[in-house]
């Protein structure tokens, strides 16, 4: 699927990101202002900026979207695992997926202003630095973030893969799912054709979206869980053919 640049898109892509930036020093104040609330509730008024950006997308940046298999996201909090092709979905999954937080490396939580925005959603922080045991650190703060009534979301590819490329799946998203046990919901999309990894232009068009039944480990082995789930996405991506 290819897009050709044209004059309309130049002017949605730039109407979009001056929208867009016009009101994001006022989520910043928000986070701040919210942190004193309860996680739930903090998440809840934040989140209405993936609301608003996904209007923008849609009625100035012509990137609507189709979901299928919303019956299958279980009533427990779970992991949602899918692949990373766009910025896209880092901001519209909210708006469709129960209550979930991200994992992002500790320093981003450090970024002033953006990094206090981070820490009101209960982002789970990895510190890298500290190699294996960073994940027991995710464990203890997933165990946590479920308590709390959210969900996790994670791309096992580890950073943004250009439609119809294939990168194989890092264990973390079947190590944490073993560790809390719980099942993981795997996702897949191909919205990387409308609004391309490292390009600020918006294409028209229909993200597709597809959401599994949940997957569950057949013997406590990482590997071959990994597997199962990686197999799942790229099966749904060459159906999608991205």
């Amino acid at each position: 699927m290819k897009h050709k640049l044209n004059l309309s898109i130049i002017l949605r892509s730039l109407i979009f990101w001056a929208l867009s930036f016009a009101v994001l020093p006022l989520y910043v104040i928000l986070a701040v202002l919210v942190i004193p609330l309860a996680p739930k509730i903090r998440h809840r008024i934040i989140m209405t900026a993936p609301i608003y950006f996904t209007f923008l997308l849609k009625y100035v940046g012509g990137i609507k979207y189709i979901v299928r298999g919303l019956e299958n996201v279980p009533s427990s909090p779970a992991i949602f695992a899918g692949n990373h092709q766009s910025a896209w979905e880092t901001v519209v999954l909210n708006c469709f997926l129960p209550p979930c937080v991200w994992i992002m490396k500790k320093e981003v939580f450090n970024i002033p202003f953006y990094g206090w925005a981070v820490r009101a959603l209960s982002t789970i922080a990895i510190d890298r630095k500290k190699g294996e045991n960073s994940m027991t650190q995710v464990i203890s703060q997933g165990k946590q973030r479920f308590g709390l009534g959210f969900w996790i979301i994670m791309f096992p590819e580890g950073t943004r893969i250009k439609p119809k490329l294939r990168k194989p799946f890092k264990h973390g998203v079947a190590k944490l799912a073993l560790s809390l046990d719980v099942p993981v919901v795997p996702f897949a999309h191909n919205a990387g054709y409308f609004l391309p990894r490292n390009s600020i232009w918006l294409y028209p068009g229909c993200v597709s979206v597809v959401v599994g039944a949940p997957i569950y480990p057949d013997d406590k082995e990482i590997a071959p869980f990994t597997k199962k789930i990686e197999s799942w996405i790229h099966h749904e991506l060459d159906e999608m053919g991205s």
